[in-house]
């Protein structure tokens, strides 16, 4: 057993002492390898299952398929952009609760954020993050209590 193996069972075990036992799906959409290596890489200790998309089509096909229960999303991808996956996921009546959605982008132009918060994003993150930033906001809107399935 790895040490990747290790920790995760070590979350995993005090996630049931706090009554939270089950494993949420994430979905990474971002069109850079590197990246979503990266957000694999700072995400698998917290336990939970990662998914990856590389392009804004894929994204969406695969929430439709695995709903997901938070996605973090480039806005700066092939076929659909960011803001056109987020504007169908909260349209999308299948989606109910809709995912959580945190945008992970370079752009950082107030009418970019603000864009964003229209459609509904839940956290809006300038590259380059921090990382321990980025794991407080997906614990924090995984642990919400308006979401549950």
């Amino acid at each position: 057993m790895g040490l990747k193996e290790i920790c995760c069972e070590n979350v995993r075990i005090i996630r049931l002492k706090k009554g939270r036992c089950w494993v949420k799906k994430i979905l990474i959409a971002d069109d850079n390898d590197d990246i979503r290596e990266l957000l694999k890489t700072i995400l698998f200790p917290l336990g939970h299952q990662i998914l990856f998309a590389k392009d804004g089509a894929e994204t969406y096909s695969i929430c439709r398929r695995e709903k997901p229960h938070l996605v973090i999303l480039d806005i700066m991808m092939p076929f659909f952009s960011g803001y056109q996956v987020l504007r169908r996921l909260k349209k999308d009546e299948m989606f109910k609760p809709h995912p959580k959605i945190i945008i992970l982008s370079a752009k950082s132009q107030p009418e970019d954020i603000k864009q964003a918060e229209m459609l509904g994003c839940d956290f809006y993150i300038v590259k380059p993050f921090s990382n321990e930033e980025l794991v407080r906001k997906v614990e924090e809107l995984l642990s919400s209590k308006d979401y549950t399935l």
